[in-house]
């Protein structure tokens, strides 16, 4: 460990990169990009799954709803579409469609809705999905992540993906698919069967993949990458590549139908809220570096969510490349070796909410008695080992219970063992994703010195500093 720099990761604000243009990005005002339909049964011959229960599935699906409104215009889509008992319902899965600007075009669901405005919705972590939604849309079709309440559980929020596509210019379709129906997450699977690469193997890995591509050129690299049996897919070594836009170009062997239906990924998120494409992508812009995801592992029954490591490179102005390994010494869990591993013993919602309150006392009784408060263990933002610290915008330390020392010090430019940029990682996913970042760190308020995984929220109290807290440990669920 370098420094106490990851515990100062940060989270998502709204606007740095993203606000100021991407290398290659698409402008949000214009129209989507002509796509390539979904699937052969895109139009009115597509016969759904009597449940949908996969993100394939559900590309097709919402494919087919937008093949519709393009053919048979949008009144009469929208009539088709606001039908709970019509076409375009797949079991619980229903199409919606919305206006660039957040009105209800039509709504199967919720009929009553259509002609609403409901732009500002966010969900329970602050996310304005119907913003993500759009953003997305605009660069042809992809996965948004959020959370939603689930009608059939008494309107709980649930973890939940939906597929969104642009029909033209003017407004989308979309359908969502809630955790309990399916797989939402289905990018934190790995083959981990394989040999187990090391940190070294990953980045000579993903450097000769570069290479490659510079000197074979765009489209015979990433017919190379696509062959789940070609020679870039070496066990737990496979490689992902994208434009700066976000939308997938090669994704063998675990999830084809990325590249084949150039989904876009840019607001897919993990199952701890971490912006995953977005993440890497800023790093991308800046020459490359690593990042930190989340690998399922099933063990002796158990299900797993096991620390990843990714490191991504630009290939040039127009596309970058990245591959991931489990943190090394976490890929005894597929063994089923739970020996020494961390478990989580808060929520993503603890953390969340602890952080909010913060920044509420902060706004209310002002910065010195935020500190104050801040810096006592025994204060009413300490839980254990759930606690908060400040950080001023440059990446210094102001306020810490459990870390004194290190008060006063910045750490914007300190790296952990494995080489990631921790505080720049955390800033960027504040400014650009939705607050959530991991680190591996140890835990301070148990005097540990081994660095362990921590998901960190952290959130700006204004333009000058913000406020973090996070929880150790994997989850187990």
């Amino acid at each position: 460990m370098k420094s106490r720099y990851s515990l100062y990761l940060v989270a998502l604000a709204v606007a740095a990169i993203f606000a100021a243009g991407c290398t290659g990005a698409q402008d949000p005002g214009a129209a989507a990009p002509a796509l390539v339909p979904a699937s052969a049964e895109a139009g009115d011959s597509y016969t759904p799954p009597q449940t949908i229960t996969a993100t394939s599935e559900l590309v097709e699906f919402v494919a087919h709803a937008a093949a519709y409104a393009r053919e048979h215009g949008r009144e009469k889509a929208a009539i088709a579409f606001n039908d709970p008992d019509g076409t375009f319902v797949a079991g619980k899965t229903r199409i919606f469609a919305m206006e660039y600007g957040g009105t209800v075009v039509a709504d199967a669901t919720e009929p009553g809705i259509r002609g609403t405005d409901i732009s500002n919705t966010t969900d329970p972590f602050g996310i304005r999905f119907v913003e993500r939604f759009e953003e997305t849309a605009r660069f042809g079709r992809g996965y948004v992540s959020y959370m939603y309440p689930n009608p059939a559980d008494n309107g709980t929020p649930e973890h939940r993906i939906a597929v969104v596509e642009d029909v033209d210019g003017t407004y989308y379709v979309a359908a969502g698919l809630f955790a309990s129906q399916g797989e939402v997450y289905p990018s934190v699977t790995l083959n981990t069967s394989a040999g187990q690469p090391a940190l070294e193997d990953l980045v000579a890995y993903v450097k000769s993949a570069v290479a490659y591509a510079r000197a074979n050129g765009k489209e015979q690299a990433l017919a190379v990458f696509n062959n789940k049996t070609g020679p870039f897919v070496q066990g737990e070594l496979v490689m992902m590549a994208f434009d700066y836009n976000g939308t997938n170009l090669a994704a063998p062997p675990y999830s084809p139908e990325l590249a084949k239906n150039r989904i876009n990924l840019i607001n897919y998120y993990d199952p701890d809220g971490v912006y995953t494409v977005r993440g890497m992508r800023d790093l991308a812009t800046e020459g490359g570096g690593f990042f930190y995801t989340v690998v399922k592992v099933q063990a002796n029954g158990t299900v797993v969510y096991v620390p990843k490591i990714d490191y991504a490179e630009p290939v040039d102005d127009d596309w970058w490349i990245f591959s991931g390994i489990v943190v090394p010494e976490y890929a005894r869990v597929g063994s089923g070796d739970f020996t020494g591993i961390p478990v989580r013993d808060h929520t993503r919602e603890e953390v969340y909410d602890l952080v909010n309150q913060a920044v509420a006392f902060a706004h209310a009784a002002g910065k010195e008695a935020a500190f104050a408060e801040i810096n006592d263990p025994q204060g009413r933002f300490v839980n254990g080992d759930l606690f908060v610290w400040a950080e001023s915008a440059d990446g210094t330390v102001l306020a810490d219970p459990f870390w004194k020392e290190g008060i006063g010090g910045n750490y914007m430019n300190d790296t952990d063992r494995n080489g990631v940029l921790i505080t720049k990682v955390g800033i960027e996913a504040m400014q650009n994703a939705a607050g959530f970042s991991r680190a591996l760190f140890p835990n301070t308020a148990e005097n540990e010195t081994a660095e362990v995984p921590k998901l960190i929220y952290m959130k700006a109290v204004d333009e000058t500093w913000w406020i973090g807290s996070g929880m150790y440990g994997v989850e187990v669920a």
